[in-house]
């Protein structure tokens, strides 16, 4: 009985002190922002600040961007990682394959923030891409450079999250594929098929639980990530991550409820999807135990 509680006992205190602070911090941002244990000493029960939130103009746009660029980055990681981890199939395994993979998962190990900044300097109007063009001919100067960092259309966002996101989407589907049996693939070839079209007809089923999950963790990063839109996004509008976090440092005291009460909403909706991650992760796991 010791030895198998023994872990749990050992990284208990630890638990104890992280659970703590994010349950202590959740709570007290909620506190205040329902107008108990406000800062000024006028402590009352209210929503006037998720009111103020929904009737603003500023938290709706940054709501409508942030939901836009989310959606976006999500959906083609996940259509980029199945169109790679396609390719990497059809062509089987071998040493060119098992090298692919390597240089996909490096992206993984660079934080968010350091991607942004390689990014930034990548595609920038004085970036390398920019320098590049500039010397081989292909634009008249270094300002003629498409701008594609802190641009309306936040694509070098968009551009961080995808290679940042689309390996991890990889990651995620990999163990499924590496399970399936190759007997299976060998009786679809004594049958005429081809790699492929085993792939769509046997892997993609497979796969699409564990996808679906992953595209919706991806969903919920980006829609609460702070460090990619605050180096790479506009001015206005923002997302509500930096949004909050401009409203709270830079703002009055008054308007530290409304910041703690868009981050509240926010950390609502990044658990409602959590949950539901949970559940298609669950159902996929269903889904193998049958195979």
């Amino acid at each position: 009985m010791w030895q198998k509680s023994r872990p749990y006992i050992l990284i208990l205190p630890s638990l104890i002190i992280i659970g703590t602070l994010f349950i202590g911090g959740l709570i007290l941002g909620l506190l205040q922002s329902l107008g108990l244990m406000d800062v000024g000493g006028n402590s009352h029960f209210t929503i006037n600040a998720y009111k103020q939130l929904v009737l603003s103009k500023d938290f709706t746009d940054s709501l409508v961007l942030t939901l836009k660029v989310a959606l976006v980055s999500s959906i083609l990681s996940g259509i980029l990682a199945i169109i790679i981890i396609r390719l990497l199939f059809i062509l089987g395994e071998n040493k060119k394959t098992a090298i692919f993979r390597k240089f996909f998962q490096v992206p993984m190990l660079v934080p968010h923030v350091t991607a942004a900044y390689l990014i930034m300097l990548l595609i920038m109007k004085s970036g390398w891409l920019s320098s590049i063009a500039y010397s081989v001919g292909i634009t008249k100067s270094m300002d003629a450079f498409p701008s594609v960092v802190n641009d309306s259309n936040s694509l070098g966002i968009i551009l961080t999250y995808i290679w940042k996101e689309t390996p991890f989407i990889m990651l995620m589907i990999f163990p499924i594929i590496s399970r399936t049996k190759d007997s299976w693939l060998e009786i679809a070839q004594v049958f005429g098929a081809r790699r492929q079209e085993f792939f769509k007809e046997v892997i993609v089923p497979l796969i699409i639980p564990t996808w679906l999950s992953s595209v919706i963790i991806v969903f919920a990063f980006t829609f609460s990530d702070f460090e990619v839109p605050y180096l790479l996004g506009v001015t206005y509008p923002k997302f509500i991550s930096v949004y909050s976090y401009n409203m709270y440092y830079n703002g009055q005291l008054s308007d530290r409820p409304l910041a703690l009460a868009a981050n509240f909403i926010l950390a609502i909706i990044t658990a409602m999807l959590g949950i539901i991650a949970y559940k298609l992760a669950k159902q996929g796991d269903t889904k193998e135990a049958r195979w």
